[in-house]
């Protein structure tokens, strides 16, 4: 007699899944079955669920891809984690085969050592071959990402991690993004140095509000250097003394009013009325900067 079976326990496959039967694997089976079940599921969940390699759930999705069975849908942008704890199920006979057997990888865990001067643990093999294996950068990303890391003395592999996720979720996935990344961090720094020699900083370290402010200025306003100087100039006119605040108010109106050079500012005062004043006066526009943040 048939088992009557709940609607919501079974899972419905379609009947084209039978002319794949012979030669689809055991893996294959399983992740099949597993997606039908869950799916909105990602590939790390299914390699975590299944016991799997994240590579052999991706391998096992393309047979039933080119198969027709999951459709091809639209590529997004594979998402990753920080805390990858949930997904390092890679064990150590995986890790072992994949450093003797993959020459990329075995090369991106001989600088790892070399540049972190110290044996590498299960913890970092796994947080290197997550990088590697799931998010797909490049080899000679990861290594950059090292040798940049460890240039400025940040030897953590824990560190290096989530740099090189954050790196990756900023869209920075091949070689020629790194590059242009460490070019635009060059210039950012070498804009720094010149403005900490110009408000006679010395060789004292930043406070976290400065370096909030000079990151924000030269990288997420994309300001030169040039229209950075005539803001401290501007601030010492009007109030005497050195304010990064004050600083910061004028760069923001300025951020805000979509002048990014010089030229734009030169020409924007020039356009405004005789009778217009081209700033606020001294404390009510101290108080304005104050108002949006950076408080001294």
């Amino acid at each position: 007699m048939p088992i009557k079976t709940p609607f919501d326990s079974i899972i419905p496959l379609p009947k084209e899944v039978l002319a794949r039967l012979k030669n689809a694997t055991a893996e294959e089976l399983k992740i099949l079955i597993y997606f039908f079940a869950n799916p909105d599921s990602s590939v790390a969940d299914a390699a975590k669920e299944t016991g799997l390699t994240v590579a052999a759930v991706e391998s096992a999705f393309a047979f039933w891809r080119g198969a027709g069975i999951f459709e091809e849908g639209t590529e997004k942008k594979k998402a990753v984690a920080n805390d990858t704890s949930a997904y390092r199920n890679y064990d150590s006979a995986t890790l072992s085969d994949a450093i003797e057997k993959d020459t990329d990888f075995s090369m991106v865990c001989r600088i790892a050592g070399e540049k972190l001067e110290k044996q590498l643990n299960k913890n970092d093999y796994s947080s290197l071959f997550y990088l590697y294996d799931f998010v797909r950068m490049p080899p000679s990303v990861i290594c950059g990402i090292i040798e940049d890391c460890c240039a400025n003395e940040k030897r953590s592999l824990q560190y290096i991690y989530k740099q090189a996720i954050a790196l990756y979720d900023d869209g920075i996935d091949t070689y020629e993004k790194f590059e242009a990344y460490l070019a635009r961090k060059e210039a950012i720094n070498s804009n720094i140095g010149r403005l900490r020699k110009l408000l006679g900083m010395g060789d004292r370290a930043l406070t976290s509000k400065e370096k909030k402010m000079f990151d924000c200025w030269f990288g997420e306003w994309n300001f030169p250097f040039e229209m950075v100087s005539s803001a401290y100039e501007k601030t010492v006119d009007s109030t005497g003394k050195l304010s990064t605040t004050y600083m910061n108010g004028i760069l923001r109106r300025w951020h805000d009013s979509g002048l990014t050079s010089l030229a734009d500012v030169e020409a924007n005062d020039a356009g405004r009325s005789a009778g217009q004043e081209t700033s606020f006066a001294g404390d009510e526009f101290i108080e304005a900067a104050l108002s949006r943040g950076f408080d001294d």
